[in-house]
């Protein structure tokens, strides 16, 4: 049965209290202060969510660069200037620090929320869309990634920025980068055991992910909306995984195996949306789907295996882990700092 593409998860930015530039002697100092100064002005609008993501990275990578072009002095500034953002999750708190690296931290934050929503807003129905999808997506993992570096010398922040949140979105990332490509394994007609060693990488990412979702300190403060979506995709990629390497085991006549893999696949998707409450409706229709597939698999197995082979059923926890295989990665700090606009050109 065909499954459409399940949602994905996109990040959003940190908004930013106006910094009034001109009390660093440095940035006053600077030959293009005026740009400067404009292009901070551009990035701390009221509502950055309501920008196309490709123009908001573009404008927070020009004010980056222009960051660079006049000091790249990390110690403190003085009293007098301090950079102020919020919890792009949490709005209400926020944190001030006179740290040249924290405001650059939150400008590769923020590369990293535009790179989640490019991806996020790619149609996935198409080869060409899932390849940018995930590309974006790595684009994204890395944004994260090289925050919680940069963060890991900086005294006190809001939790967005910790080095739990951190790795986290890092995870989360590569977890949707890894479904792209399970995607496109199915709609490449890749083998079944290919297929299902992409699908539980992809669960493993999740799962971590959904590890530190509801472990302090970020348990609570994402939405649970964002927890149910992460912990249900979990299942789904295990069940996916499950259902995948079962088609390979029938082919085998390893149907007792199989039996007990489409049941723990089954199992898997009941759990989890039983518990997951609050994830977008489209992904339980995917998971119901997914459930009558293996289930419809479960059952031609059974009868199979009750007319003709007689196979034991190994119970679950005798089964062996399901092999993975990763085919993403986080892109480099310098590969995110030079992503290009939405008309092939480098951004400004």
């Amino acid at each position: 049965m065909s499954r459409p593409p399940a949602p994905m998860l996109s990040v959003p930015e940190k908004k930013t209290a106006a910094a009034e530039l001109f009390r660093d002697r440095h940035f006053f100092g600077a030959p293009a202060f005026s740009e400067i100064r404009d292009a901070r002005a551009a990035v701390a609008v009221p509502n950055p969510q309501a920008q196309p993501p490709a123009s908001r990275r573009a404008l927070i990578l020009r004010y980056h660069r222009l960051l660079f072009s006049a000091r790249d002095d990390p110690c403190a500034f003085d009293e007098t200037l301090s950079f102020t953002w919020h919890d792009a999750f949490r709005p209400h708190l926020r944190h001030a620090a006179a740290s040249l690296r924290f405001e650059k931290a939150a400008l590769v934050f923020n590369v990293g929320a535009a790179a989640s929503r490019i991806a996020a807003a790619h149609s996935r129905a198409t080869e060409e869309g899932v390849r940018a999808a995930c590309a974006e997506f790595q684009r994204a993992a890395g944004a994260f990634r090289a925050v919680g570096e940069m963060m890991e010398e900086e005294v006190g922040t809001t939790v967005d920025m910790s080095s739990q949140a951190s790795a986290m979105l890092e995870r989360l990332m590569l977890a949707q980068a890894q479904e792209c490509c399970f995607e496109r394994a199915l709609a490449g007609g890749k083998s079944p055991t290919l297929c299902s060693k992409v699908a539980k990488q992809a669960a493993l990412f999740y799962e971590e992910a959904y590890a530190a979702l509801i472990a302090p300190p970020l348990q609570n403060h994402f939405e649970r909306s964002w927890v149910s979506q992460v912990q249900l995709k979990a299942a789904l990629f295990n069940a996916e995984a499950c259902y995948r390497y079962a088609i390979d085991l029938h082919e085998k006549t390893d149907i007792g195996e199989e039996i007990a893999r489409l049941q723990v696949g089954v199992n898997a998707i009941v759990d989890a949306k039983r518990s997951a409450r609050g994830a977008p409706g489209p992904l339980y229709d995917y998971a119901s789907r997914l459930e009558q597939d293996i289930n419809k698999s479960l059952e031609t197995a059974k009868d199979e295996n009750y007319r003709i082979y007689l196979f034991r059923i190994p119970a679950a926890p005798s089964l062996a882990p399901l092999p993975a295989a990763s085919l993403v990665r986080s892109a480099s700090l310098a590969e995110i700092l030079e992503a290009k606009t939405e008309n092939g050109s480098q951004s400004p």
